[in-house]
């Protein structure tokens, strides 16, 4: 929307601040399929009376009701329609204003994607931040004192803020001086030049990325979605080892929570719901001067809580892993769909696998063959099961009548069928193993995953956690398979923190969703779009309960009150709740 064709709204809340490096903010692009238009989501919704990350309710209140959601939009951003303002749907591709923002109700609701947020939702988007982060960030903007519970860890919060501004304040001067050292250098052909003409990056690039210069490093700044320097990468140009050399981890620079890029791609990530994990910084850079903005790299070649909740948050249904086409890179690939795989099976997003040439990597294959070329592979690469079936297969389609490789693939099918639930997936593979190696390989009931197995995921399926926690687990699935018993469920005293977390999340939901119909149920639909918001342990709670608890109902059936008493007999209800409803 241009300044010509909008009006200020004319309140005085100072837009977000940004990197100059940093393009306009993003946000989740998953669109709900029920209309909240009444129903504002209030940040990472969290349990009443307890407050959400351990801030008092009537704080949280405070700054919902002093904050005002159209002051959270940069000058010339709302256009005036009778009580209410237009803009731009943040959260898909529009054209025309179809965001409403209701100072009465103070949210923001597009009536074409059906999403809606208050401003601390608006603003934890916006900015990338946790819910609590947003909080503050709003206690900070509108004056209101931030309440401090324990003194000493109040102390070291505040110490920690002020060594985080230290380091960045220095990182953001660093960055300054090693890009004016290379500006130097690209103007008088040195070798910071030469090295970047020979990956094919334009001075322009360089100048875009913030990139800089350190005697025989090239420094990529590391920046969180905010836009803000946390580190650096610093890559060596003369041949000097390690390739890459990284920022010592400190209170601002924590790798495991970084993806290089996302700053600049979370606006393509947020369009197309797509991201594309490379394996090197440099490879970013290229991609996105050759036309494919949706890049990033784990500087790594795993995917931390972290770093997945940061996608998430930006809106990712789908990501594309395009390690190199080597023996590391194809390893890597296996690890990070093994580590992915429980968030997969429960449908939090798509993985695909980008097929390369033999020891090529995308950078190589875009400068050789041309963005159409990737485009094509993009378009065909695989399911990340059939990516590990014919990884699986590969050994026996070469050598077919060698037992000892035939009894390899048998070995890794039954391990592979084994973390597989039962569902569209395992019957896939099933059919693919029994099409090549003549028969499926049986797996031993007591290893084989089924929807309703009693395990949490996050424990495995060892005895070490007690009968208690089992037990609260199968409340916690009972809650999803079974909306009639979820006011008893709610109201068990959970003994691990974070199955009490949980069912408190689930209650609070529940309770602020419209009543379903039919067989209906918009509870698990609305969780794992919620699920971004929270922190990663409990996200991927959250989603192994919402897998296990769907296909509980039906393999339940007229067993369900057994199922409750069985529950009861372990876990304790809190008397005076029963009592009140």
């Amino acid at each position: 929307m241009s300044q010509n064709n909008t009006q200020n709204q004319g309140h005085g809340g100072a837009p977000v601040g940004r990197s100059p490096h940093h393009p306009r903010a993003n946000t989740n692009t998953n669109p709900s399929n029920r209309s909240n238009a009444h129903r504002p989501l209030r940040g990472a919704l969290g349990p009443t009376g307890t407050g959400q990350r351990g801030l008092p309710d009537a704080f949280l209140e405070a700054v919902r009701q002093r904050s005002r959601i159209e002051e959270l939009f940069p000058p010339g951003a709302l256009r005036r329609a009778g009580s209410c303002f237009v803009a731009l749907c943040p959260w898909h591709n529009d054209h025309n204003p179809s965001l409403t923002v209701d100072p009465a109700r103070n949210s923001a609701h597009c009536f074409v994607c059906n999403r809606s947020a208050d401003p601390i939702a608006w603003i934890q988007e916006q900015q990338g931040l946790s819910f609590r982060e947003a909080v503050e960030e709003l206690a900070r903007r509108y004056a209101i004192p931030i309440p401090e519970q324990d003194p000493q860890a109040a102390a070291r919060a505040e110490a920690e803020r002020q060594e985080r501004q230290r380091l960045l304040a220095r990182r953001e001067a660093q960055q300054k001086r090693f890009h004016a050292a290379l500006l130097a250098d690209l103007a008088a052909g040195g070798t910071g030049a030469a090295f970047l003409a020979t990956r094919g990056l334009s001075a322009t690039t360089a100048e875009a990325w913030g990139l800089g210069l350190n005697g025989a490093r090239l420094m990529l700044p590391i920046r969180d979605l905010q836009g803000r320097c946390c580190g650096f990468s610093g890559r060596s140009i003369g041949g000097e080892e390690p390739k890459y050399k990284n920022t010592a981890a400190d209170a601002l620079f924590r790798k495991s929570e970084l993806l290089f890029g996302l700053d600049r791609a979370a606006q393509a990530i947020r369009r197309s719901g797509e991201a594309l994990l490379v394996e090197g910084p440099l490879d970013v850079i290229q991609l996105h001067q050759g036309g494919f903005p949706q890049a990033i790299a784990a500087m790594g070649t795993a995917l931390a809580p972290g770093q997945r909740q940061a996608l998430q948050r930006c809106g990712l249904r789908r990501l594309v892993v395009a390690f190199d086409a080597d023996a590391p890179g194809t390893a890597a690939t296996g690890r990070l769909i093994s580590e992915l795989r429980p968030m997969l099976c429960a449908g939090a997003f798509e993985l695909l696998v980008l097929a390369l040439p033999a020891g090529r990597d995308p950078d190589e294959l875009l400068r050789s063959e041309g963005a159409e070329a990737l485009r094509q592979r993009l378009a065909a690469a695989s399911h990340w099961l059939t990516w590990e079936l014919e990884q699986l297969l590969a050994p026996f389609r070469q050598a077919p009548d060698d037992l000892a490789v035939m009894q390899r693939c048998e070995v890794a099918s039954r391990k592979l069928l084994a973390v597989l639930p039962n569902g569209p997936l395992r019957q896939r593979a099933e059919h693919t193993l029994r099409k090549v190696l003549g028969a499926v390989p049986s797996v031993p009931a007591g290893e084989q995953a089924q929807q309703g197995d009693l395990v949490d995921p996050q424990q495995g399926s060892g005895g070490s956690h007690s009968a208690i926690e089992r037990a609260e687990w199968r409340a916690l699935r009972l809650f999803f398979a079974a909306p009639e018993c979820r006011a008893m469920m709610a109201v068990i005293r959970y003994q691990r923190p974070l199955h009490q977390r949980a069912i408190e999340f689930l209650a609070e939901v529940e309770k602020r969703l419209p009543q379903s119909t039919g067989q209906s149920d918009p509870l698990p639909d609305t969780v794992k779009d919620l699920t971004p918001r929270v922190e990663p342990e409990l996200a991927q709670l959250l989603l192994d309960i919402c897998r296990e608890g769907l296909g509980a109902r039906e393999r339940l059936g007229q067993g369900l009150p057994e199922e409750l008493m069985a529950i009861l007999d372990v876990l304790e209800p809190v008397v005076e709740q029963i009592k009140s409803w």
